[in-house]
């Protein structure tokens, strides 16, 4: 019996190492390596970063990756098949929810062993399965690394969905696959991994599959701007209580506006307190969920939430649904003096950060490159005035620096001091040249 037990147990891991044998032969088919390089970032990008994806399709010539990858500024992108040459990629989508990105290459330039990403839309991940990690750690280019699915949930910090895995996820693994050993399939994109040991993570693939669906049928993919701030509670797995509504106030912020500071004034069906069940029928768990539901022709229909209010289930009619997030393709950046200037304060995913860090929506500074400003003006820097005048979009800052060969700027910082932080307003006085647009 026992002999018959370990040729039994040696056959299974015979099996299992033939299967995952494939599983990698076919990942290093589809998995490309990818070098970004940014002349000059907005606030969410660095220079330079290296990073994975994978090809989803060859007739259009679709790459799957992260948006820090990718980055959300112009840039130079390279591609690279397993031993072969470089290609010019181009950034086609970046998702605003998730660290997602599209990116285009010349089809007729795929070599002819590659071939398209099996990807596990409807799979869901099973605790302690067993996953591989591919994509090119630490300049260890088309490797891979194994481990188990440790669970999925809403990581709150990431404010995303993620699986987790003991699959090591390290620098150059951004943007590629984690498949699953049992169905060879993508069951997600290895996004980051933190400073202890087995702790990775990886969106999963429902989120990313009806965004790339959309894009392939030549629909905007862009989701939903859904007008309001969810409180978690981790200890029920509970993420979808509306806690505060998404409402920029400008009164006080220097210019005329009509706009009730009350958000209760607003015609928002969901109160505070309220929990989402379900949207259009599909239940969900989280903000991913709702987010990636409400894509597509979803966002031209009426609404229907079921939801929890004073303990009593009951269903929500909305006729009108939720305006989309722009484009971050179509934003523009003004620069002048070596700076950047842009809309955002912090990044283009969560609304929130906005609302409560840059409640008058003030033009923010993204990066101080070398320059007369170098020194003076710093990223993050609110601009709250120029030469004693408001200025609250690009097109009227660019008209008046246009003009300018010195300008004071009054900026907004935080600066730290004994362990406390302290919000400051600073004066400089910038020589101006230089004055541009930048845009995708």
């Amino acid at each position: 019996m026992k002999i018959y037990l370990f040729i039994l147990s040696f056959l299974t891991q015979l099996l299992s190492a033939e299967s995952l044998e494939k599983v990698i032969a076919d990942a290093n088919l589809y998995t490309v390596k990818i070098d970004t390089s940014t002349d000059i970032p907005f606030i969410e990008d660095g220079y330079y970063s290296s990073g994975t994806g994978f090809l989803v399709d060859r007739e259009k010539g679709l790459i799957l990756t992260n948006k820090h990858v990718s980055s959300q500024s112009p840039s130079i992108i390279d591609i690279y098949f397993k031993d072969q040459d470089y290609i010019d990629g181009s950034i086609a989508y970046v998702d605003p929810i998730f660290d997602m990105a599209i990116v285009t290459i010349d089809p007729k330039l795929i070599p002819d062993f590659a071939v398209e990403a099996p990807i596990a839309c409807d799979q869901v991940s099973v605790q302690g399965e067993s996953v591989v990690a591919f994509g090119h750690p630490a300049g260890q280019d088309f490797t891979a690394s194994t481990g188990i699915i440790s669970g999925q949930r809403f990581e709150l910090s990431a404010q995303a969905e993620y699986i987790q895995t003991d699959a090591a996820i390290n620098g150059g693994n951004s943007g590629g696959p984690l498949i699953s050993v049992k169905t060879n399939k993508i069951i997600g994109i290895n996004t980051y991994g933190i400073e202890a040991e087995g702790l990775n993570f990886a969106i999963p693939s429902e989120h990313l599959c009806p965004i790339v669906n959309l894009f392939q049928q030549g629909v905007d993919p862009s989701p939903a701007q859904i007008p309001y701030v969810f409180a978690s509670n981790t200890n029920k797995n509970s993420h979808l209580t509306v806690s505060d509504y998404l409402v920029f106030s400008p009164n006080n912020c220097g210019r005329n506006s009509n706009t009730p500071s009350n958000a209760e004034e607003f015609d928002f069906p969901l109160r505070v307190g309220d929990e989402i069940l379900a949207v259009n029928g599909v239940a969900v768990e989280n903000p991913s969920d709702v987010y990636s539901i409400l894509r597509g022709d979803a966002l031209d229909q009426p609404l229907q939430l079921e939801i929890k209010r004073d303990h009593v289930k009951q269903t929500l009619e909305i006729p009108n649904s939720f305006d989309r997030y722009a484009k971050i393709l179509d934003r523009k950046g003004l620069k002048f003096s070596g700076v950047l200037v842009g809309t955002d304060l912090t990044s283009t995913d969560r609304m929130e950060n906005e609302i409560y860090y840059n409640f008058c929506k003030y033009l923010t500074i993204q990066v101080v490159d070398t320059g007369p400003a170098f020194g003076d003006l710093h990223r993050y820097d609110q601009i709250i005035s120029v030469d004693g005048k408001k200025f609250f979009d690009l097109e009227s800052l660019h008209e008046f620096l246009s003009k300018k060969e010195k300008a004071k700027f009054i900026v907004r910082r935080i600066e730290y001091f004994d362990d406390l932080r302290y919000v400051v307003d600073v004066e400089q006085s910038i020589d101006i040249e230089d004055v541009e647009y930048l845009t995708f």
